[in-house]
């Protein structure tokens, strides 16, 4: 999810160079191709493609981690569908928007920095999930087109591969701040006004998938918003509102009401559709517990940003912006050691809190209804 405040759209540009990395394995898996849906949690560089140059995160600190440069990720490194695609065996995924230097043969990367799953006035960005789901439609048809003048081509994934590939949606939390920024709302108002709404829409493009021909649909929930310096810098709460670990009991309580909604609609679907693998997702769980117990994983300080400047939770100054606190011109860094930060920018993770999370995920024991990954693929370490 992503709030970035410096341009029309409230959008942090990427570098124009894009990064598709073979991370091939030989390994055992029964996916052929992986399919991404969601916002700037998992977007690979859809937003650069259709907003180039447009500052913060195309240029340093981001990507400084992992990749040693800005690349077209929310983060000092690596985002969580970076990893889950490397366990699975298959490359980091190309934008779909991407016209040079693109691979779709182990699928693609619908994703767009600022999406909301509801159709919200291009609040941030105007690629939504329904538009996502379009490109997808426009992009398999297109595939099984020129297969059937060309027969099989080294770019593109194979027919089969739309039916046995792996499917993940990450989005909802733009949804929460068009609430929260644009229509002034609290969070027991959000909770009333938006979140049913949309709980059905994300059920609702899982739907759409499964009648493309998708089997095998991950669905992640919206994490602990409150415990995010973001959120914590910016958005009203008082100190009775923050929990022992200081969070915002109030947006937390919102995040867990939208996910009980999201698990619902979803049981309801894999109701309606036996023959498919339709799986919810629990990060909040895993997120909560870094901040809850940050020594656990090496975590100092969970809800300051590692890269920013400014205010209790380092977030004032969004990362890499130049500005005036207190009446000091100040530029935001990076904090000398990412790994040991949760929050990269104040609400996009770390390299280390991305790899965490998916290794977390990959074990199996956040998948409703039961589901392993392992029994369908070797999969390779983190």
């Amino acid at each position: 999810m992503e709030l970035q405040r410096t341009s029309k759209y409230y959008l942090v540009g990427i570098l124009s160079a894009m990064v598709v990395l073979p991370i091939l394995s030989h390994a055992r898996c029964d996916y052929q191709a992986l399919f991404n849906f969601g916002d700037s949690t998992s977007d690979t560089g859809a937003i650069h493609c259709v907003f180039p140059n447009n500052e913060l995160s195309e240029n340093p600190p981001y990507g400084e981690t992992f990749f040693g440069k800005p690349t077209s990720r929310y983060s000092d490194g690596r985002l969580s569908i970076d990893f889950f695609a490397k366990a699975l065996g298959l490359p980091f995924l190309s934008p779909y928007l991407q016209s040079v230097a693109s691979s779709f043969v182990q699928g693609a990367n619908f994703a767009a920095a600022g999406a909301t799953a509801l159709d919200a006035d291009s609040f941030i960005a105007p690629i939504s999930l329904t538009v996502q789901i379009s490109q997808f439609k426009v992009f398999k048809q297109q595939v099984l087109a020129s297969i059937k003048a060309h027969g099989p081509l080294s770019n593109l994934p194979s027919a089969e591969a739309f039916t046995n590939g792996i499917y993940t949606i990450e989005i909802g939390g733009n949804d929460f701040s068009y609430g929260y920024m644009q229509l002034n709302l609290t969070a027991a108002q959000v909770k009333q006004t938006i979140l049913p709404k949309l709980a059905r829409s994300i059920a609702g493009a899982a739907q759409a998938l499964y009648n493309e021909g998708a089997r095998t649909i991950l669905v992640r929930d919206v994490p602990p918003q409150g415990c995010g310096p973001f959120w914590l810098t910016f958005f009203p709460h008082s100190s009775d509102d923050l929990d022992q670990h200081g969070c915002s009991i109030s947006f937390n309580d919102a995040a867990l009401y939208f996910n009980t909604l999201l698990r619902a609609e979803l049981s309801s679907l894999r109701n309606q559709v036996k023959d498919a693998n339709i799986i919810y997702v629990n990060t909040y769980d895993i997120i909560f517990d870094f901040f809850a117990n940050p020594s656990k994983y090496g975590f100092i300080a969970p809800t300051r940003a590692c890269c920013g400047v400014g205010g209790i939770y380092n977030d004032a100054l969004w990362c890499g912006k130049t500005g005036t606190i207190n009446g000091t011109k100040m530029k935001a860094t990076a904090c000398s050691n990412p790994a040991s930060s949760v929050s990269w920018d104040g609400v996009h993770w770390t390299d280390e809190g991305n790899r965490l999370l998916t290794q977390n995920i990959l074990s199996g024991k956040y998948f409703e209804p039961s589901f392993s990954l392992s029994s369908f693929c070797d999969l390779q370490p983190l």
